[in-house]
C-alpha cells in the first residue's frame, strides 16, 4: 500500500515538472503576445490595432498620443515609434486618441492640451499613412508630410 502511494506521488510530481517545463519553454504565439499587450495597455487607455494596408498586415499600438508600429515575430514585441504629437513647453496630457482605416490609409487623431495655457488641441491633429512609417498631417491646404507641417 505504501508502495502504491509513493508511485502515485512520484507520477504526480513528474507530471507537474513536465507541465511546468513545457509552460516555461513554450513560445507564445503572436496572438497571445498581442492579447497580453492589450491587457497591459488597456488600463492606460492604450489601443492595439491590427489592419491590412497595401497588402501588408500591420499592427499598431496607440498609447499616450504616440503611435508605435509593432513587430511580433521575435521573443518580445518590438515597438517602433512612428508618430507623436509635436513638442510643447507646457505640460500637455493626451486628452483623446483614435485609430482606424479609411480609403487605404491608417488614420489617427491625436488630441493633447496644454494645461494652464488656454487649452485647445496644442500640437495634435489628424494624421494618415499608407504604410505605417511615413505619415501625413492635415493642414489648412490639405495633407502634407509631418516634417513639413508646423504644430
Amino acid at each position: 500500500m505504501l508502495r502504491n502511494i509513493l508511485i502515485v506521488v512520484a507520477v504526480a510530481l513528474a507530471a507537474i515538472v513536465v507541465f511546468a517545463t513545457y509552460s516555461f519553454f513554450r513560445k507564445r504565439t503572436p496572438a497571445e503576445k498581442l492579447e497580453a499587450l492589450r491587457k497591459e495597455v488597456r488600463q492606460d487607455g492604450g489601443v492595439v490595432f491590427e489592419t491590412d494596408i497595401a497588402s501588408k498586415h500591420l499592427t499598431f499600438l496607440l498609447l499616450s498620443c504616440k503611435v508605435y508600429l509593432l513587430d511580433t515575430s521575435g521573443e518580445k514585441i518590438e515597438r517602433t515609434q512612428v508618430l507623436r504629437t509635436g513638442f510643447n513647453l507646457w505640460f500637455t496630457p493626451c486628452m483623446g486618441q483614435k485609430i482606424w482605416t479609411e480609403n487605404g490609409f491608417v488614420m489617427v487623431d491625436l488630441e493633447n492640451r496644454a494645461l494652464g495655457a488656454g487649452g485647445g488641441n496644442t500640437s495634435g491633429g489628424h494624421y494618415r499613412s499608407k504604410d505605417g512609417v511615413k505619415w501625413e498631417k492635415l493642414a489648412n491646404k490639405g495633407w502634407f508630410p509631418v516634417e513639413q507641417v508646423q504644430n
